[in-house]
């Protein structure tokens, strides 16, 4: 849907008073900026000149980072999608005992898919700050602030869609799978944190 409309008309959606969309799906816009920025930065490598050695990988990383743009413009549609499943499910009628446990199954099919949505959201967010690191190894130097900004956008995505993953997995009367896909979130967690730091230093050095 958003895919397909302006950005205007998703910003006047995400400012309305209807819950969707909402945090999960701005989550993924987020990470879809970062990894736009990160793909201007390996164009504005590619071609340049002191940066003959390191062409071949920055095209290898430019596939990636335009693989990782266009999921999270998905997951953008998939979390709005997850959601709104969710709210219907907790709308399902509840006056007969068979009616209540329809209810439960769905609200708990529903809570796994909208925490996994953003979960991926988050994980993809890890592997473009991977990205992000090696670029700001190697990338233009003249466009290190661009590298800069797509990593703190990249840790605004995971942020934001750590929060949706968490509050839906507090629901879930599964355990064991709760603990799974925490633990999941955790080590993409890791990932980003430290990745944001190594940005950091790097930038520091090269700039």
């Amino acid at each position: 849907m958003y895919r397909e409309e302006s950005i205007q008309r998703y910003l006047d959606d995400l400012a309305s008073a209807r819950p969707i969309p909402g945090g999960g799906s701005a989550s993924a816009l987020s990470g879809a900026m970062s990894a736009a920025l990160a793909s201007m930065v390996c164009r504005l490598t590619l071609g340049k000149a002191g940066y003959e050695d390191v062409q071949s990988e920055i095209e290898h990383i430019l596939e990636q980072t335009e693989q990782l743009r266009a999921r999270f413009a998905g997951l953008l549609q998939e979390d709005i999608a997850a959601y709104g499943r969710l709210v219907a499910a907790y709308r399902i009628p509840r006056a007969t005992g068979e009616e209540r446990i329809e209810r439960a199954a769905t609200i708990q099919k529903q809570l796994l898919e909208a925490a996994t949505v953003p979960l991926e959201v988050v994980e993809c967010a890890a592997k473009l700050m991977h990205l992000c690191q090696r670029i700001a190894e190697i990338g233009n130097t003249n466009v290190l602030s661009d590298i800069v900004a797509a990593t703190a956008l990249a840790y605004a995505s995971a942020g934001g869609a750590t929060s949706m993953v968490r509050i839906n997995l507090r629901s879930l009367k599964n355990a064991q799978l709760a603990g799974e896909l925490e633990e999941r979130l955790t080590t993409a967690l890791q990932t980003v944190e430290q990745c944001r730091l190594e940005v950091a230093a790097i930038v520091g050095r090269r700039a």
